[in-house]
């Protein structure tokens, strides 16, 4: 399938692009992409970001777009689709020879096949022509790190406010309350760090459906994160951009998560996010340095247990203040639908693949236990048994039965099928997802029936 991104109404498809299924990226007018980032831009003071930044965060914007609207079932197999767009961008000659590299890495995203064209601008999308009145003063951040939320982005800028550093803290908006929680942990490392600069930039971005001329209205959608997770990192660029062309992106995610192996065969198609996989990063920062883009993204989690994360900020006031509100949750939203109890949101299920992992990393806590779901995994096992609610639970326990029953080197091999890894990095994830595994069988060991249900 064709499709063509058009910035500002600046050009129709023509030629071999004509019956293209068309994105618009307006910022003033209707748009089929839409995203406030270029309000922040406005508020660090900025009348136009620099090129190849805006063209950066342009492209994520789209392949986002992309990966949201174009349904998997309008293929052959219901999974692999065949994409072909047409991006515009301001610095076309650093842009025009990285088509492959794109279309390699957004493979291993996606698990697509892409075809990535870029095509010469002249609109400048982040374009102002009057200062703004208010203003965000960034320029005493020296980093810049993403903060969805969860746990592990809290301990990451804990640790670097632990440091000594100062982050400018950059977060997707997926829902209104999320930004207010957001917030209130901000409001707690600016009282707890007076000394150093704390900032928080919250953005949205969202896709309607795109249309073409010939096709009228694109049907269909997709529950994905994986394109998402990639504009989050374009936006976080975008920011250290404006701060200096040296200061780092840090993407702090345990390296279980990351790692992102398959719980079971059945999900080896998962949605979930590959971002902070090295494979994918050392692709991303390839294609930023072959551009001029000098900003360098780092995960410093890639090789911690979520526990072990845990572990290096839990003695902290900052940490203690506010873990239990933080939201690890796949589904953190559910509860406004509840029949029974509390419909409070957003909050952590309990039983969801990311909540499981988050209470295997609270062990050593005394954790306050904010979930949806309060009871043992046991009850929830039997009473959810033929439901798809429990569909983690037991994905989760058959991965802990395959890795006690696995050798190391059938672990290694389920390892390297992820995605392209060094011999050293196989070493260090076969350690991690050993010690994962070993924190989520604690877990469920101090349960008697679950731990004989798992033959422990």
């Amino acid at each position: 399938m064709r499709f063509w991104v058009d910035k500002e109404q600046e050009k129709k498809p023509d030629g071999e692009w004509k019956d293209a299924y068309v994105f618009s990226i307006n910022r003033k007018q209707y748009s089929t992409i839409f995203t406030n980032i270029t309000n922040s831009w406005y508020r660090m003071d900025q009348m136009q970001i620099p090129a190849i930044y805006e063209d950066l965060f342009i492209i994520g914007l789209s392949i986002f777009a992309l990966d949201k609207r174009v349904s998997r079932r309008r293929f052959k197999n219901c999974w692999t689709r065949d994409i072909n767009v047409s991006i515009p961008v301001l610095e076309y000659d650093k842009w025009k020879d990285t088509g492959l590299q794109w279309e390699k890495m957004l493979g291993f995203l996606t698990g697509d096949h892409w075809h990535i064209v870029f095509r010469k601008s002249e609109v400048i999308y982040s374009y102002r022509e009057h200062a703004n009145r208010i203003h965000l003063n960034v320029q005493d951040c020296d980093c810049v790190c993403l903060f969805s939320g969860g746990l592990d982005s809290f301990c990451g800028a804990i640790r670097l406010l632990e440091e000594g550093g100062s982050p400018c803290l950059v977060g997707h908006n997926e829902y209104p309350k999320l930004a207010k929680r957001q917030n209130l942990f901000v409001r707690t490392f600016q009282d707890l760090y007076p000394e150093q600069s704390v900032k928080f930039i919250s953005f949205t971005a969202n896709s309607r459906a795109p249309i073409s001329e010939k096709e009228g209205i694109l049907k269909g959608s997709e529950n994905t994160s994986r394109g998402r997770s990639l504009l989050f990192l374009c936006a976080a660029l975008s920011v250290a951009g404006i701060l200096g062309e040296n200061v780092p992106v840090y993407i702090p995610e345990n390296g279980f998560i990351g790692l992102n192996i398959p719980l079971t065969g059945g999900r080896k198609g998962t949605c979930s996010t590959r971002t902070t996989h090295p494979y994918f990063l050392r692709q991303f920062n390839g294609i930023l340095e072959q551009v001029g883009i000098k900003n360098t993204i780092t995960n410093f989690f890639a090789y911690n247990t979520k526990r072990e994360i845990v572990g290096q900020v839990k003695d902290t006031d900052a940490f203690k203040s506010c873990y239990a509100d933080t939201i690890s949750c796949s589904h953190p939203c559910l509860a406004r639908y509840n029949k029974k109890g509390s419909k409070e949101y957003p909050v952590n299920c309990g039983y969801c693949y990311p909540c499981l992992i988050r209470k295997s990393s609270l062990l050593d806590i005394d954790e306050i236990k904010k979930y949806s779901y309060q009871g043992e995994a046991y009850d929830f096992l039997i009473e959810y048994e033929e439901s798809e609610k429990s569909a983690d639970l037991r994905a989760v326990l058959g991965s802990i039965y395959r890795c006690k029953h696995s050798s190391d080197k059938e672990l290694n091999r389920y390892i390297r099928c992820v995605g392209e890894l060094t011999e050293e990095e196989v070493e260090k994830f076969l350690s991690l997802y050993k010690k994962s595994i070993e924190d989520l069988v604690q877990l469920f060991s101090a349960d008697q029936r679950m731990k004989e249900y798992l033959g422990l």
